[in-house]
C-alpha cells in the first residue's frame, strides 16, 4: 500500500546538520519525521561538514534557488603538510610537505584571496562535467579537467593558529565558493599543502547556525503547532526581490496564472523587474515579472 504524504508543512527549516550524514539523507530523514513529500534542501555540505542547512518544506521548494544565492559564512581549519584527493579527511594522501608556515605568513597571504578570484572546484564536487557529476567520474579515476571560474570572497579572517600544524579560519564568501580549494590554494600560495580537518557552515543568507536545529530535536516536536513556531515563512528567502500587495480579486486572477494590469504601481519608466512576490491578505501568492504595469506571475504558490 502507498504511503499517503502530507502537505500541511510549508516554509523553511534551519538545520543544524551534524558530521556524518548527508545532505540528502538529512533530507530523507526530514521526510519521515515531518510525513513530507516535497522537501529540497539549499547549498550542499559534505558529510564531513556540519552546520546551517537551509531546508525548504512543499511549496518552499519553489523557492530553492534565492537561497542558494543568498552570502554564506564558515569556519574551518586547514591541515598543513598534507594534500589529500578530496582535499579533505576522507580522501587518500597525494602530497606531503615539511614546510609550515607562520602566523604573519597566513595573515600576509589572506588578502590574495579576497574580492573576485579565480577558482578551480575539486575534483570530488557535484560540478557536471558533459552532464556527468565530477565526484562520480572522480570515483572511477576518470581524469577530466575543470575549468576555473570567478568566485567572490567577501571576507578571509584567520581566527587562531591551533598548533603549529593546523590553523582556525573564518570565511564570508558567494554563491559558489569552494573551502576546500579555498584551503588548497592557500596552501599552495605558502609553499606547501594543506587540506580541511575541520568545516562548519555558520549562515546561509538569514539562516543562522544559533537557530538552526538538530535533526534528533525536530523529532522530539511532536504535534503541528509545535512544529511551526520553528518553520519560517517562505518569504524568509525573499528578503532581495521587492513585494507587491495585491487585492483579492486581483490575487483570483494571478493564482490562476493570468496576468493583471496594475496602474498603480511606481517603478521606474521602461524598467523591467524580472523577479518580485507578490502577497495579498498577509499570504504569498506568486513569483512575477512587471513590464510595464503587467504583473506576469511565473511561479504560483498553492495556499
Amino acid at each position: 500500500m502507498q504511503k499517503k504524504y502530507s502537505n500541511k508543512f510549508n516554509g523553511w527549516l534551519g538545520i543544524n546538520k551534524q558530521i556524518g550524514i548527508s545532505s540528502a539523507k538529512t533530507v530523507n530523514e526530514i521526510k519521515k519525521i515531518l510525513n513530507i513529500k516535497k522537501v529540497g534542501h539549499a547549498g550542499t555540505l559534505d558529510p564531513l561538514a556540519s552546520g546551517v542547512l537551509p531546508v525548504a518544506l512543499g511549496e518552499a521548494t519553489k523557492t530553492v534557488k534565492y537561497a542558494m544565492h543568498s552570502q554564506k559564512a564558515y569556519e574551518f581549519d586547514i591541515s598543513w603538510g598534507i594534500a589529500t584527493a578530496t582535499e579533505d579527511l576522507e580522501g587518500k594522501i597525494l602530497y606531503t610537505s615539511d614546510i609550515r608556515p607562520t602566523k604573519n605568513e597566513i595573515k600576509n597571504a589572506l588578502p590574495k584571496f579576497i574580492g573576485k578570484i579565480m577558482q578551480k572546484p575539486p575534483i570530488y564536487s557535484a560540478i557536471k562535467i558533459n552532464g556527468v557529476r565530477s565526484y562520480k567520474l572522480a570515483r572511477k579515476a576518470i581524469k577530466k579537467d575543470i575549468p576555473e571560474r570567478e568566485v567572490f570572497v567577501r571576507s578571509f579572517e584567520l581566527l587562531k593558529e591551533i598548533d603549529n600544524n593546523k590553523a582556525r579560519f573564518l570565511v564570508k564568501c558567494s554563491k559558489g565558493v569552494y573551502i576546500r580549494s579555498l584551503a588548497r590554494d592557500l596552501a599552495i600560495y605558502l609553499n606547501t599543502y594543506g587540506h580541511i580537518s575541520h568545516l562548519k557552515r555558520l549562515s546561509v543568507g538569514n539562516f543562522l547556525y544559533k537557530d538552526a536545529i538538530l535533526l534528533a530535536d525536530l523529532a522530539n516536536l511532536v504535534d503541528k503547532a509545535t512544529i511551526s513556531k520553528v518553520i519560517k515563512p517562505i518569504s524568509f528567502v525573499l528578503d532581495d526581490i521587492p513585494a507587491i500587495d495585491i487585492n483579492s480579486d486581483e490575487a483570483f486572477l494571478i493564482s490562476r496564472g493570468q496576468k493583471i494590469y496594475k496602474k498603480d504601481i511606481i517603478l521606474e519608466e521602461g524598467k523591467f523587474y524580472k523577479e518580485v512576490y507578490i502577497t495579498s491578505n498577509g499570504s504569498l501568492i506568486a513569483l512575477a515579472k512587471i513590464e510595464e504595469k503587467y504583473i506576469s506571475p511565473f511561479r504560483v504558490f498553492n495556499n
